[in-house]
């Protein structure tokens, strides 16, 4: 663009064409909110479900699990209310939820690769905000400690760890084998 075009441009209270990657960053990155409240937890749980339920890598698994997906959604949409914004209304144990779906379809790496890889492209698809980012490092964690819990070793990889039911004798907050209380 020659010095004259751009000059036209700004004078006719345009943007320079040049300037069009960073207003057309600017207007999309606006157009994302955080996941400041229950609505919009509940869109990001259907988009990332909708699509994990499609997915090669984690269709197979959620269709031998015969999911239940009113009754999933809305406890995940609890899960992550109480994740997110402190609301009360979950009781679940993630843990123990994915049990029988991994004695039906053994859960690998692969599994839980994917399944942060998809749930991180659902976010940034949608949403940015502290919340966001706090729902993608949490995922994150959740995951590996998943992974960890489900095999059976510890963050070390070293030792045997129990579930924490199984070590709090069936309830949330017991002592684990070491004595120790899980929370």
């Amino acid at each position: 663009m020659s010095d004259t075009a751009h000059r036209v441009a700004c004078d006719e209270g345009g943007d320079p064409p040049c300037w069009s990657h960073l207003v057309e960053q600017a207007e999309f990155d606006a157009s994302r909110p955080d996941l400041a409240d229950r609505a919009g937890i509940e869109r990001m749980v259907r988009d990332f479900y909708r699509d994990a339920a499609m997915d090669d890598v984690l269709g197979p698994v959620f269709h031998a699990a015969r999911v239940d997906w009113s009754a999933h959604i809305a406890t995940l949409v609890d899960f992550w209310s109480w994740q997110l914004l402190g609301d009360p209304g979950y009781a679940g144990h993630p843990l123990r939820a994915h049990e029988p779906v991994h004695a039906r379809t053994p859960l690998t790496s692969v599994h839980y690769e994917r399944w942060v890889s998809l749930f991180h492209s659902t976010i940034d698809a949608s949403f940015e905000g502290p919340r966001a980012d706090a729902a993608k490092q949490r995922g994150s964690k959740m995951a590996a400690a998943m992974a960890r819990l489900i095999s059976g070793v510890s963050a070390r990889g070293a030792e045997p760890i129990e579930p924490v039911w199984r070590a709090a004798g069936g309830r949330r907050g017991g002592p684990s084998h070491d004595g120790r209380r899980w929370i």
